[in-house]
């Protein structure tokens, strides 16, 4: 029986493709699938056709099936004339499932393999096609040409333009932003049919092409009591996309939610993603505001090495006093927090650091030297000129 998902990630899936700089909402998981288009590229033929006698070989349990070909999208020398190709797999044509089939097809020994497939509807057909002849290196054309497809009615269609979303950088987004319709964002966030893995990347796109009744329409959604839980899921995107619209209440939002001890760890630990991004896509324009979030961290004994690493690997020591302060607490006991802390302190250039490194290696020099030999592990070497 053809199962739509299993078809799709096992289509997606089957190659290799390198990792790219990705859009920042998307698992990795999804980041490293290649899309049609890109399996398309690298077949050496792309066969449409039916599919017909689906048969496994008692011998062995291995599937076949016959592939009866009626075009060729991607030709290759070693098809032939031949128009009829045995695929390695078992694929029963079962339920609403089209018979019609995509094959994408290596060479090997002569002759062509067939590497993986979907099931190819009218929609699938035309949207491949279309596709294929994108370049890849003009950004804002082949994400308009995706982004129309987004809410397709096609499952593989709709999850495979997605997929092209996610694979595409943040700069490539924000160049193509002018080419995103405000309204069917808000609509496929909206949509409770939408898959929740989608809703990220959703709000980030609507963050960087939205107005300000869409900095309205994410407030309302995060401010829900109690979120729902698609909105819980996509918090850190969702939270991104306020802030794109909103700097100011969407980094106050952000400073309260993450101030808040109350609020679930996970949630707080999307927050945190969120401020993240932007320390990385807006360096010293966002740090103040980034500096605002860490120091409501610091007094949380759960999530305070999270704010104090950041800090250190970012290279900002304005909140050194706090960050110290928090070493002696209770709360802050755990070896992984005073580890932090220690590791922050060596690392900082002001004098606090140095006065505190001095105090803490009068009640626990095992400590300070574990931090410092494990900093040594781990230290970058700059290349010999």
């Amino acid at each position: 029986m053809f199962r739509l998902s299993a078809i799709l990630a096992a289509g997606l899936l089957v190659l290799a493709v390198p990792r790219t700089e990705a859009c920042t909402f998307c698992g990795d998981n999804i980041r490293a699938m290649p899309t049609l288009r890109m399996q398309f590229a690298q077949a050496k033929a792309v066969l449409y056709g039916k599919l017909k006698n689906p048969r496994v070989d008692p011998k062995t349990d291995e599937g076949f099936t016959d592939l009866h070909v009626t075009s060729a999208m991607k030709d290759d020398p070693a098809r032939g004339s031949e128009n009829v190709l045995v695929l390695r797999a078992y694929l029963p044509v079962i339920g609403d499932t089209p018979p019609e089939y995509i094959a994408f097809c290596g060479v090997a020994n002569g002759k062509l393999a067939h590497t993986s497939g979907v099931p190819a509807t009218a929609a699938v057909v035309e949207y491949l096609r279309g596709a294929a002849k994108l370049d890849s290196a003009d950004a804002p054309t082949r994400l308009a040409f995706f982004f129309k497809y987004l809410a397709s009615p096609d499952a593989i269609v709709a999850a495979d333009a997605f997929v092209e979303f996610a694979r595409a950088s943040d700069a490539d987004i924000a160049k193509s932003a002018k080419n995103f319709d405000p309204a069917v964002l808000r609509q496929l966030i909206a949509d409770e049919k939408t898959p929740a893995e989608r809703i990220s990347v959703f709000a980030y796109l609507l963050g960087v092409s939205g107005q300000a009744a869409d900095a309205i329409f994410f407030a309302d959604l995060l401010k829900q009591d109690p979120l729902k839980d698609r909105v819980r899921e996509s918090f850190g995107g969702l939270l991104a996309g306020y802030i794109l619209l909103s700097p100011k209440e969407g980094w106050s939002f952000a400073a309260t939610i993450l101030a808040d001890e109350k609020q679930p760890f996970a949630l707080r630990l999307s927050a945190i993603g969120t401020v993240r991004f932007f320390q990385t896509t807006w360096g010293k324009a966002s740090k103040a505001e980034v500096l605002k979030c860490c120091a409501a961290l610091l007094p949380q004994g759960d999530l305070a090495d999270q704010a104090i690493e950041d800090l250190r690997r970012w290279g900002y020591w304005d909140l050194s006093a706090e960050i110290f302060a928090q070493y002696t607490k209770p709360s802050h006991s755990a070896p992984i927090v005073r580890r932090c802390i220690v590791r922050y302190a060596l690392s900082c250039p002001n004098e606090d650091a140095k006065r505190f490194i001095a105090s803490v290696k009068q009640t626990d020099p095992k400590l300070v030297a574990a931090v410092e030999e494990q900093m040594k592990l781990f230290e970058v070497v700059p290349p010999k000129k």
